[in-house]
């Protein structure tokens, strides 16, 4: 017999007993408000079949009213425990610092990320999460720079995770020791060692949610060329965790399908793109081998929509909704599994970059591609929010 707050309850859950004509003694072990009701029922019509007389009938059914409003009391104060305990951990929880790696170590890499917080974030509650994964030989500082998700993060109260792909000197691969994503058929380092990049986002997500403030229900992936490929695998292999994906200027390059369960997928492309081209992939096999496939030369923006469309299961031989405008395009699969769809936002004038900032520093490369961002035509972080915000792994819905 303990007390909890004044409220007293038996944790051996002993069976109630009571001899005719004798004082009652009662040993009570609620466990919410429904059982306990049917517990107090349960020894009334116990105490009528023993043949109880009605005087301490009268005695009983007092008694009991008065432990049914303790019961009322003890769930009430259950719950402030409860909310007391979530509290002190949050006051114990320390904002990390934005601009210093963590890691930990996977299959024998150290793997690290960079994690921001939303200004003035508020953690009472739990926070959505937004994984922005860069592209070949991109860090995740580099990245974070490039596209400023950090102001959509401001706004609209999400955490950020910037994770960063492994550079591996002497691995043999074109554009050797670059940061980069076994998405598939490409790219760089972690595909010419086959490094196991799934594994570790899976993980990374697993120890996001248990140590930071994180609505497990809400978390999304979105990145660019590279990253926008490895999102996309994500959602194949961890659609379990993802509760959407937004990305720009990649195809999936991965078919595995065995563990996916259709979640709402977007990919954003631009027609001029020189790297991915719109069209095909045939210019990718210049850079991968692995990418001399027909499959994938044939693979270009369209192809991966209905590529998506097959995996969600939508209805029709062709995309059910067009919104165009004068700067892109907008075309959707609406009626798919899981009450998903499946979109592709096309810009009539892009290239490999639909970010709003220029991506011309320190990029070698910048020859063989236009550099220029989309000088402020169209919010792509803005865009890709407002698909992926509308899914919740809570609902399987489009949440309100």
């Amino acid at each position: 017999m303990g007390h909890i707050n004044g409220c007293l309850v038996d944790k051996q859950h002993p069976e109630p007993t009571a001899e005719k004509n004798s004082p009652i003694v009662t040993s009570v072990h609620f466990l919410d408000e429904r059982s306990g009701a049917q517990y107090i029922w349960g020894m009334i019509f116990h105490l009528l079949h023993i043949g109880i007389n009605m005087k301490h009938l009268n005695s009983v059914l007092v008694s009991m009213l008065l432990i049914s409003l303790c019961l009322a009391g003890c769930i009430e104060n259950e719950n402030s425990i409860n909310e007391v305990q979530h509290d002190q951990t949050l006051s114990d929880f320390v904002v990390p610092d934005p601009d210093v790696y963590q890691c930990f170590e996977f299959e024998g890499w150290d793997r690290c990320w960079l994690t921001y917080f939303p200004e003035n974030v508020n953690l009472s509650s739990k926070l959505p999460v937004i994984f922005e994964l860069h592209g070949w030989a991109a860090s995740s500082f580099e990245m974070r720079n490039y596209t400023s998700i950090t102001s959509l993060a401001d706004e609209v109260g999400a955490i950020v995770i910037h994770p960063e792909g492994l550079a591996i000197p002497n691995s043999g691969a074109f554009g050797e020791n670059q940061e980069s994503w076994n998405s598939g058929v490409c790219c760089g380092d972690a595909k010419a060692q086959d490094i196991n990049d799934s594994g570790f986002l899976i993980k990374l997500i697993n120890n996001i949610t248990e140590e930071y403030p994180v609505d497990e229900n809400r978390i999304y992936f979105t990145g660019w060329s590279n990253g926008c490929q490895m999102s996309q695998r994500m959602a194949l292999e961890a659609s379990h965790l993802i509760a959407a994906v937004a990305c720009t200027s990649g195809y999936l390059g991965f078919t595995d399908d065995s563990q996916y369960s259709p979640i709402p997928i977007m990919e954003m492309h631009g027609v001029l793109d020189e790297i991915a081209q719109y069209t095909n992939s045939g210019r990718l096999t210049f850079f991968e081998e692995d990418a001399r496939t027909i499959e994938a030369i044939q693979n270009g923006a369209v192809e991966n929509l209905y590529d998506w469309a097959a995996f969600n299961n939508c209805d029709g031989p062709i995309a059910d909704s067009n919104d165009p405008n004068t700067v892109y395009s907008i075309q959707r699969f609406i009626s798919c599994e899981n009450n998903t769809e499946v979109a592709l936002f096309t810009s009539y004038s892009g290239g490999h970059n639909l970010y709003v900032n220029d991506i011309c520093d320190d990029i070698s490369y910048d020859f063989v591609w236009s550099c220029l961002g989309n000088q402020g035509l169209y919010d792509t972080h803005g865009i890709m929010w407002d698909f992926m915000s509308r899914y919740s792994k809570e609902s399987g819905d489009e949440t309100e």
